[in-house]
């Protein structure tokens, strides 16, 4: 049985199962998981190694001249927040390291589309639940932000930007179960403005 425990954000609803707004604290693991799909890092549900308490993802590269990318993602002492560390770098080059810092209780808007097109022109959103939404926008001042600097010396200066956004496929099957997931965590733990009844 559903029950609305979201918000409506103009025609916008999310409706989640009644089990979920009773249900305990998610896991350490859960809250790394959640922020891994939020990021962009479990795709295709891709399996972290587990490095006590973080996980480490790994891009799959078959072409030997693609950069290899590595992402460290641990919670910090408030679950609804979680650093990052990636290292990207190329063949013969010196790698790149980003560190990062996403506060899922900062997103106070959420929007739904049918395509990646509708998503780009920000045209017909449809609420959260709908069959046919399949990529999902959040939005939040200061959602994540990261520092990036080269490790080969050449500058000592961090290039720092802060992004309002984040992006969520939910096409198919899995990344919808996995998206869900996700968004409950974000409504009822992190209790996300976003979800908030107003």
């Amino acid at each position: 049985m559903w029950r609305r425990v979201a918000t409506t954000l103009g025609a916008i609803t999310f409706a989640f199962p009644a089990s979920v707004a009773a249900a305990p604290p998610p896991t350490d693991a859960e809250m790394r998981e959640a922020h891994a799909v939020l990021l962009g890092l479990a795709q295709d549900g891709a399996e972290p190694e587990r490095d006590k308490g973080a996980d480490v993802y790994y891009s799959i590269v078959e072409n030997p001249d693609a950069p290899r990318l590595v992402t460290r993602l641990e919670v910090s002492g408030a679950p609804c927040r979680a650093r990052t560390i990636s290292a990207l770098q190329f063949p013969d080059k010196w790698a790149t390291l980003t560190l990062g810092l996403v506060d899922l209780g900062r997103v106070t808007a959420v929007t739904a589309y049918a395509s990646v097109d509708d998503m780009i022109a920000e045209t017909n959103p449809l609420p959260l639940d709908a069959p046919g939404a399949e990529q999902v926008v959040l939005t939040g001042e200061g959602l994540y932000c990261s520092s990036r600097m080269s490790l080969s010396g050449d500058s000592t200066a961090a290039d720092e930007t802060c992004a309002d956004r984040l992006d969520l496929p939910m096409t198919d099957a899995d990344q919808k179960a996995r998206g869900k997931r996700a968004l409950a965590i974000v409504a009822d733990y992190c209790k996300a403005p976003a979800f908030q009844k107003k």
